[in-house]
């Protein structure tokens, strides 16, 4: 989004994300703002920088639970289209770059050079890849040229990222926001989009009759506007036509209390969580999933996890379970090594923390790649860090103990790897 500052445009849009989507099947029937109330502006934030546009800003929010960000575009000097803001000497002094000769970048040096001393800048493709593994989450476009020549770059080049790690699939979750009708008929000639936004930070006498009448007509079904110049009249001229409307770019919990009493459904920030939407009365998705996990004659009611469409339990409730039977097992870790060590034959001894390994953060959630390790065989596998604790799919623990793990509903049943009869 445009920062606010000199010989800029308005910060861009807004939205409003609530928390993790339980499935990674995106049927167009749902629409993408119903599970996002909160959109996380520039990628959100990472550490005490906002704006950064960077890889770190991405997987914070995913962390924390956002679905929706929005993200800057930029076309470097030798073309390569980026995700960043501009190349202006203000965003130099915000990122801790300095300008050398001319204020334009190659993408060599681009690529090379940290943000903040300590962030990892993005290329579009680069983006488009990470959203293809993290299948959660919509993209929205700030591109902020709408010369015809310009947008159909940029526009190109993102639809040409996903063709080349071929999931042409992931175009269906970027949303596209325009600043004038022209545009949207250029975007359109490069790609049908199925997601837009009429954002107005360009627009400085907005029309929201002639507006709300555009978007009606072409399927465009939220429109963003400055929080500046948010009025109770003006939203309810485009909600009274079905259209959503969200708030720029607010980072104040009473500011956004303040969007919705005028009838905003969401906003996009910097800093506000999806746990945050309970100060302003609204709730956010829930990720948590209560499961029963059961082993011969014994059962426990556990509390797991939906992440990218799968899911988890933490490692702790599986050795419990099968605490004192035959393929019980202890649990060991090597950090640097990255390295689970499943014990089997030995009792597993909980003391309730010795398997925080991540964040011990509230609702906080990152990918970790730790090897699951026997005594027979390695297996690599991809689990998550929630608030610290260490949780996988059951199949592949129940896998790597020589287990199978066969889920119904909210039942998942261990069990001995049944010999084919002949």
């Amino acid at each position: 989004m445009p920062l606010l500052k000199n010989k800029k445009f308005i910060l861009g849009a807004v939205f409003f994300s609530i928390f993790l989507q339980s499935s990674t099947v995106f049927a167009q029937e749902q629409k993408w703002y119903e599970e996002n109330r909160l959109v996380a502006h520039a990628l959100g934030s990472i550490g005490d920088k906002k704006e950064t546009n960077s890889k770190e800003a991405f997987l914070e929010s995913w962390g924390n639970g956002l679905r929706a960000m929005e993200a800057d575009f930029s076309m470097t000097s030798d073309g390569t289209l980026v995700v960043r803001h501009d190349f202006d000497q203000d965003s130099y002094y915000t990122l801790e770059q300095k300008v050398v000769g001319g204020t334009a970048m190659t993408i060599d040096r681009y690529l090379t050079e940290k943000i903040n001393f300590r962030y990892t800048p993005l290329t579009a493709a680069q983006l488009i890849q990470l959203i293809t593994e993290y299948d959660d989450v919509y993209l929205i476009t700030d591109t902020k040229n709408t010369d015809a020549d310009t947008v159909q770059k940029q526009f190109t080049a993102l639809v040409n990222a996903a063709n080349a790690v071929e999931k042409p699939e992931v175009l269906d979750r970027i949303v596209v926001q325009i600043y004038n009708p022209q545009m949207y008929e250029t975007i359109k000639a490069v790609y049908p989009f199925t997601n837009w936004i009429y954002t107005l930070y360009q627009t400085p006498n907005p029309n929201y009759v002639e507006i709300g009448d555009f978007c009606v007509a072409n399927g465009i079904d939220v429109v963003t506007i400055n929080q500046d110049i948010v009025d109770a009249n003006n939203i309810s001229v485009l909600t009274q036509k079905g259209i959503k409307v969200y708030a720029h770019t607010v980072n104040r919990i009473l500011d956004l209390q303040k969007m919705l009493n005028a009838g905003v459904y969401g906003v996009y920030t910097d800093y506000i969580k999806p746990r945050d939407l309970s100060f302003v009365g609204l709730q956010a998705v829930n990720r948590q999933k209560a499961l029963q996990l059961k082993y011969e004659d014994s059962t426990r009611q556990v509390t797991g996890y939906s992440l990218l469409g799968k899911d988890y339990v933490s490692l702790r409730d599986i050795a419990i379970l099968l605490k004192g039977t035959e393929d019980g097992f202890a649990v060991s870790f090597d950090r640097n090594a990255k390295t689970v060590f499943l014990q089997q034959g030995q009792e597993f001894i909980g003391m309730g923390n010795e398997l925080l390994l991540g964040k011990e953060t509230k609702q906080y959630a990152e990918k970790c790649n730790y090897v699951l390790q026997t005594a027979n065989a390695k297996r690599e596998s991809i689990g998550f860090f929630v608030d610290g604790e260490l949780y996988y799919e059951p199949q592949t623990v129940a896998a790597a103990l020589g287990l199978q793990a066969q889920q119904q509903e909210g039942t998942i049943l261990f069990q001995k790897i049944q010999a084919d009869k002949k």
